[in-house]
């Protein structure tokens, strides 16, 4: 027997039909839980559309506040902002991931959450550094003080001391698989399970 489905549009079809629809996550500088927002706009529309239409819909840090676009999937991200791409030579712009090692599948790493962004600076400790993540997102002393951080290069850890410079694990940009490195915080996950999680396509930041 041949069943049939039919989904019933809020727009008229045609109208439909020349809109793009994207699920876009919002959410702050921190470990907050994010909101998913519909938008749909003209499939010709610019990121800059779609960053003017979210600016009506959410709650901002201040009326000024400005907006990221970024483009995450698998929970690593693969588009940079234009602004994180000029930094100071001996600047280093790297992957930061949340990671666990799951113990069912020979201590196989498994990221999960929000990646983002770090620029590390040379001569830079990874004291210096945690205290900078520490700060972004806010996470109480008690539980940080658990958090081990290793620098990963195609899944495999190598884990850090606080006197280690972390700027000398990582290669340069135009090294092959330079991206496939990245400084991984390695904890629990305590965060609510999201269906969307695993495979969000946009995602955006307000600092």
């Amino acid at each position: 027997m041949l069943v049939h489905y039919n989904q019933v549009l809020d727009i008229p079809l045609p109208e439909l039909q020349g809109l793009k629809t994207l699920k876009v996550a919002f959410h702050h500088a921190t470990k907050d839980e994010v909101v998913i927002h519909t938008i749909r706009l003209p499939k010709q529309s610019t990121v800059g559309d779609v960053i003017n239409d979210l600016k009506a819909k959410v709650e901002l840090s201040h009326p000024n506040a400005e907006l990221r676009l970024l483009e995450v999937f698998y929970h690593k991200i693969y588009k940079v902002p234009e602004e994180e791409k000029n930094l100071a030579p001996h600047d280093r712009l790297i992957h930061v991931y949340h990671f666990m090692k799951d113990t069912t599948q020979n201590q196989v790493v498994q990221n999960f959450g929000e990646p983002f962004f770090l620029v590390i600076h040379e001569g830079e400790t990874l004291t210096e550094v945690k205290i900078r993540i520490q700060k972004k997102l806010q996470v109480p002393d008690e539980e940080f003080s658990k958090w081990k951080f290793a620098f990963l290069s195609l899944g495999r850890p190598e884990y850090l001391q606080d006197s280690d410079i972390v700027s000398s694990r990582f290669q340069r940009r135009d090294v092959y698989g330079a991206w496939e490195q990245y400084l991984g915080l390695e904890h629990s996950d305590n965060a609510p399970k999201r269906s969307y999680a695993a495979n969000q396509q946009e995602l955006v930041g307000n600092d």
